[in-house]
């Protein structure tokens, strides 16, 4: 055996996906391992404390739920990091995951069900350079190394998303186009059969404009393509650039229209999202009348599906354009839902007078981090009777909990919906119960003119 190969048996799952392995001031992510499979695992580069390693297979008897996976770009793309696993490893794996975060954060919690919604990713982000076969193509960093993996036939993907990196390199190759050279990146979302493409440029590019009509021609669904520039080079403060046609796209979901545009953060699988969006207002136990706070409203969505259920809701986004999208969800939509811009502690400080005698229910997207103590104490200051918190990464998700239980608040539960198939990430919904749940003394407040 080649002395960088070693036979190791992962312990656990890390949050990319891999299996670990602890060691003496190293930890050993293994690509393709299973906790509690002994496998032969080839190391191929570090990363800070970090050893990284490829598993090449079972050392003895295999786990009950391997398989082989289903795409030959599996090992060199790693964008699929648990397709070595049957649908019941990956929800045992999904599961295991959440409770190595509660059990660190001396929580005893059951992660709830994980909802998989069928359908292909609705955006996939891509690079044109180099591809490890030495053309240029569109593609994903390699897993190892620096080179260029070519996707073309991308499972997780539709067969207009897949067409579009077809036409993309081909009409970029048209247009000369240098690999590694104007574009950093590319951007596409699907809805309902049209797309809009994002072109990431470090800065104002002739080629790059006049490339995207060309490929509007060969895409006859491609509805708009948007440069998006750094700050120090988006001198005009526009944020994105349009080069064709439009620069947004509308989703219908759950009888309502939004309006998105290429910069939107919204989860890669939209059927997922729109899941969520339809469970939320009985997973924050909403009655008509209630008053909503919803923080980290980013475009609106949410706020919109909470306020047409309860009549009335006012959302909190820090990023500008991201609120007058929000604004313009709601408007189009006729529901009163407002937005204002303030820092979350401001807002909520901001709010209060309104939200007095009314016991708001609250649901905070938090992400992938922890709130701070002024965001709790902000939140607590209005008497809310149950709180809602959005988050995909377990270990902070768990110890956002663990202080919320430590201030008296009760668990109510926590659901999880797979926004990305074959890979470990889930947008987890807890819900937090006040153990004051006296009702309401006003229902909620009178809607003001959106702005």
């Amino acid at each position: 055996m080649k002395p960088d190969v070693h036979v190791v048996t992962p312990e656990g799952w890390l949050s990319r996906g891999e299996a670990f392995v602890r060691g003496q001031g190293e930890q050993l992510a293994v690509f393709g391992g299973i906790p509690g499979e002994a496998v032969k695992a080839r190391v191929f580069g570090r990363q800070g404390h970090q050893v990284r390693a490829r598993a090449l297979g079972p050392a003895g008897a295999p786990h009950p739920s391997r398989v082989k996976p289903l795409c030959e770009k599996w090992g060199p793309c790693g964008g699929c990091p648990w397709m070595h696993l049957n649908a019941d490893g990956e929800r045992a794996a999904h599961a295991d995951l959440w409770r190595q975060g509660f059990s660190e954060a001396k929580l005893d919690l059951d992660p709830g069900p994980l909802h998989q919604v069928p359908g292909e990713l609705s955006e996939v982000r891509v690079h044109y350079g180099v591809s490890d076969r030495g053309q240029p193509r569109i593609g994903v960093t390699a897993r190892e190394g620096n080179g260029l993996v070519a996707i073309p036939d991308c499972l997780k993907l539709s067969p207009l998303m897949r067409s579009f990196m077809g036409a993309a390199v081909a009409t970029l190759r048209t247009a000369d186009v240098p690999p590694n050279g104007p574009i950093l990146g590319l951007r596409a979302r699907e809805v309902n059969g049209e797309l809009l493409v994002g072109v990431k440029v470090p800065r104002y590019s002739p080629v790059v404009s006049a490339w995207a009509p060309t490929l509007a021609s060969t895409l006859r669904e491609l509805r708009g393509v948007v440069a998006d520039f750094p700050p120090e080079e988006d001198r005009m403060g526009l944020g994105v650039q349009k080069l064709y046609g439009s620069d947004t796209i509308d989703w219908a979901a759950l009888g309502l229209r939004f309006r998105l545009g290429i910069e939107e953060h919204l989860p890669r699988h939209l059927p997922a999202y729109a899941a969520l969006l339809e469970a939320a207002p009985r997973v924050l136990g909403i009655v008509e009348g209630d008053a909503v706070l919803d923080l980290g409203a980013h475009v609106g969505t949410r706020t919109v599906v909470l306020a047409r259920a309860s009549g009335w809701a006012l959302g909190v986004e820090t990023d500008d354009r991201a609120r007058l999208r929000a604004v313009e969800n709601a408007s189009r939509n006729g529901i009163g839902a407002e937005f204002v811009g303030d820092s979350w502690p401001e807002a909520v400080a901001a709010a209060a007078p309104r939200l007095m005698g009314r016991r708001p229910l609250v649901w905070i997207d938090t992400g992938r981090k922890e709130l701070g103590a002024r965001v709790v104490e902000a939140v607590q200051s209005v008497d809310p009777r149950r709180v809602v918190l959005q988050g995909s990464n377990p270990p902070a998700l768990a110890r956002e909990l663990a202080r919320w239980l430590g201030l008296g608040w009760e668990f109510g539960g926590m659901e999880r919906w797979d926004v990305d198939p074959h890979a470990p990430f889930a947008e987890a919904v807890a819900v937090l119960v006040s153990p004051n749940q006296a009702a309401p003394e006003k229902r909620s407040p009178r809607r003001r003119a959106l702005r």
